[in-house]
């Protein structure tokens, strides 16, 4: 028997579907949007050289300005989520482009913005000070004036602004590969039964078996099928990589890694804090591997085992369910953020869960100023699953706050100055929180108890093992494509199969080969250093989940304030407002001590 087939999408019950009428009700009344924003761009090239001609014009330059963006980003979420969850919808692809083409263009257009408020100096402080519509762009002026050297002249602006369009190709073209072309064989079972391979949340279907025999296989054909285009995949990541090489000295950078952190002021020693002490607690690692192999009865525990279930008899959730537990969790932060957490998740459908035949690999949360946070996520009815979702719901709680408390300039994930490592401390504190109420509960429940730790591993395992094994790789390739020496499939390959085999150690018994494929397997790599900031982000969400389960003075409204709080501030300045230091290895450290913990229990429950 082969596996049910994903239903159609016109066959998705509406509950199960995100809330699209709510920002366009057809595809006519989203290219009248379109076509009015294209034809209002050019207008703000009428401000070109006089941003320095009097407080008013810069006032009504920037009410201008913002107002084209939040008017463009509801159409880039718009499109982003109709191409997500059905990629076989020709017109939302083709719309997909154009409003990639429409940001170019208005990047293009704006380019000489920054350059004019850099060369007007401490002018824009005066004003800011005297004028009230200017103060709330305090703090990016001043960041603007702090990053003043790496900001070229308005002409070398355009130029850098039109290539965003076209350099966006390398990552296009990846998503295109691996979500829509790249195919893989049916994977067979101890019975011989075909069972589908598609790609899902990174691992493919199937390898979550409790049959080890369909595990093996379905893991041995999604690297394989990425194997078989290796070379094509290494070509494009590494144009990708070159691109980010040739900006990053554009603007007068020693490293794309500086040029990446810089605009959100976090120094880069936060990244190798990061990596050293993820490296000197692989122990940790280890252990866990040891731990599983005792409690999924193997000799021998491979890679195809990572993902093995703990137990046979694992809960089946309820979305409903997933949403109540939730909620619950995070009951600590208000009714005030749980009534809107449950709406959104529910009644206002944030969240388009369904599972149907040509979704996307992955989930996200889509933020936008003035129309939801939606949810792209395949709910699957596990403890995983509704992990998955409580992470998104974290992004998209993040983006609705800031929504409450800051203009657009601070506001969103492309915020100027905004931090991926802020972000994903708001995912990963849902996680922290729900997962800390759930092992209060059914204590004496093994299989939930041991499901729960499946969860919290493979969560921990995708965000503190691979991110930051994949962190080490960027900064390998980086640093090879910096000093000009030679990248290609085998030492990409190479370099791979050495980080996580050490990450593996002695306790898994690795097939070098396939485990190199894991380069190929996440576009993640296609945003440089964006990877580390999971695990930053995951130390600091279990730091500011115990200041509030410790019940330590105002950890709960310091929480709040941290993602009220937007870009306002530096990243550093973010983590502290919300009572952590990122700048310590110890807030690392702290995070291992919970994964230890979770190892400890899960050695207990072990045969």
């Amino acid at each position: 028997m082969t596996t049910p087939t994903p239903i159609k999408r016109a066959d998705v019950p509406k509950e199960q579907t995100w809330n699209r009428e709510s920002v366009f009700a057809t595809w006519n009344d989203f290219q009248a949007e379109y076509d009015d924003i294209a034809t209002q761009i050019p207008t703000l090239a009428s401000y070109r050289g006089r941003l320095s001609e009097s407080d008013d014009v810069l006032a009504e330059y920037f009410d201008t300005l913002f107002a084209l963006r939040r008017r463009a980003g509801r159409l880039a979420v718009f499109v982003g989520l109709a191409t997500a969850v059905d990629t076989s919808d020709d017109t939302a692809r083709t719309m997909e482009g154009q409003v990639n083409t429409l940001f170019a263009q208005m990047a293009g257009t704006i380019a000489f913005t920054e350059p004019e408020l850099i060369a007007m100096g401490n002018t824009l402080s005066q004003w800011a000070q005297a004028d009230e519509r200017l103060s709330i762009y305090q703090h990016y002026f001043d960041d603007l004036l702090r990053q003043a050297e790496h900001t070229q002249s308005p002409e070398v602006e355009r130029l850098l602004g039109m290539l965003t369009d076209a350099f966006n190709g390398p990552y296009a073209t990846y998503v295109e590969l691996v979500n829509t072309d790249l195919k893989f064989p049916d994977a067979l079972d101890s019975q011989n039964n075909p069972h589908r391979v598609a790609q899902d949340i990174v691992p493919p279907t199937g390898i979550k078996s409790t049959d080890r025999d369909l595990r093996r296989d379905a893991w041995e054909k999604f690297c394989d099928g990425h194997k078989a285009v290796e070379n094509t995949l290494a070509s494009n990541l590494i144009t990708n990589i070159k691109q980010y090489v040739f900006l990053a000295r554009a603007r007068g950078y020693e490293t794309v890694l500086e040029a990446r952190l810089a605009p959100a002021n976090l120094p880069v020693a936060v990244f190798h804090n990061l990596v050293n002490t993820f490296k000197d607690n692989l122990h940790v690692w280890h252990r866990y591997w040891e731990a599983k192999r005792k409690v999924i009865g193997v000799e021998e525990i491979r890679p195809y085992d990572i993902w093995a279930p703990l137990t046979e008899n694992p809960p089946y959730i309820s979305y409903e369910q997933a949403v109540d537990w939730i909620v619950t969790g995070l009951e600590p932060l208000g009714e005030r953020y749980t009534n809107v957490l449950r709406k959104g998740a529910t009644t206002d459908r944030w969240v388009d869960y369904a599972q149907n035949e040509g979704r996307k690999q992955g989930a996200f949360s889509s933020a936008c100023y003035d129309c939801p946070p939606f949810i792209f996520n395949t709910f699957d009815g596990s403890l995983t699953g509704m992990s998955v979702l409580a992470h998104e719901l974290g992004h998209s709680m993040h983006s609705y706050w800031m929504d409450q408390h800051q203009p657009e300039v601070y506001n969103g994930y492309f915020a100027n100055g905004s931090s991926g490592a802020i972000a994903e401390t708001a995912s990963n504190f849902h996680q922290a929180m729900t997962r800390a109420y759930l092992l209060s509960i059914n204590t004496d429940d093994r299989d939930f108890q041991l499901s729960l730790i499946e969860e919290a591993m493979f969560n921990f395992h995708r965000y503190f093992f691979i991110m930051p094994t994949l962190a080490r790789l960027e900064l390998e390739l980086y640093t090879r494509a910096e000093n000009n020496q030679p990248l290609n499939a085998s030492i990409i390959n190479e370099l791979t199969a050495q980080f996580f085999g050490e990450g593996y150690g002695d306790a898994l018994s690795d097939e070098p080969v396939r485990t190199a494929t894991n380069w190929m397997q996440f576009q993640h790599v296609y945003v440089p250093y964006y990877t580390f900031q999971y695990s930053v982000g995951i130390s600091a969400a279990h730091a500011l989940s115990g200041n509030i389960h410790d019940g330590k003075p105002n950890a709960t409204d310091n929480y709040l304030n941290f993602i009220g709080a937007g870009w306002s501030h530096y990243a550093i300045d973010l983590f502290k407002l919300g009572g952590v230091d990122m700048t310590s290895a110890e807030t690392i450290k702290q995070t291992f001590a919970v994964m230890s913990k979770l190892v400890e229990r899960l050695e207990d429950l072990a045969p």
